[in-house]
């Protein structure tokens, strides 16, 4: 969705599938393909959806890193940023009732890929062609800026600010399934 959102990095482009606006701005997809789009924005329609949720916590820690930390993550956490809070985004999409719309958790991408690619095949009425991806570690190698390796947020988050986050996001935690209790 976003023109030159890769910074032209070739291989990246290649291990993620992204196909990158023409000079006119417009995206050609290959004949036969799925016309998918990957967006971080709200919804602009009713058109069908795949919504990949990740734990708040962790995906408050990534955004706070792809902004080079030079953001505050309480901001991050507040919401002062482009995209709002975590619990602001997954409310504006409405994955859980939305007509229409695939849901999947990110965390559950990353431990169960053949039961994922299952959801989205039949979610595509598309055959799965291959259940391999590369290594999160080797594409991170590549970059490491628009993908990082894996790193847990409570490392990152003070016992204060994860407070401040529960507060503004807990409702929206349990209702995803990411805290049973605060």
């Amino acid at each position: 969705m976003y023109p030159n959102d890769l910074n032209r990095n070739r291989e990246l482009e290649e291990y993620v599938g992204h196909l990158e606006h023409g000079e006119d701005g417009e995206i050609r997809f290959p004949p036969g393909a799925i016309p998918l789009i990957k967006t971080h924005d709200r919804p602009r329609d009713e058109s069908p959806a795949i919504y990949v949720v990740r734990d708040g916590r962790a995906a408050s820690v990534s955004i706070w890193k792809f902004y080079k930390r030079e953001t505050p993550l309480e901001a991050i956490i507040e919401g002062q940023h482009y995209f709002g809070t975590w619990s602001s985004h997954v409310q504006a999409w409405k994955p859980y009732e939305r007509q229409n719309t695939l849901l999947l958790k990110y965390e559950n991408m990353t431990r169960n890929l053949p039961g994922t690619l299952k959801e989205i095949s039949k979610f595509l009425k598309k055959d799965i062609l291959r259940e391999v991806i590369p290594d999160r570690s080797a594409i991170a190698g590549v970059d490491g800026r628009f993908v990082n390796t894996n790193s847990d947020w409570r490392s990152e988050i003070s016992d204060e600010l994860l407070e401040r986050f529960n507060r503004l996001n807990g409702d929206m935690l349990r209702k995803m399934g990411y805290l049973l209790e605060i």
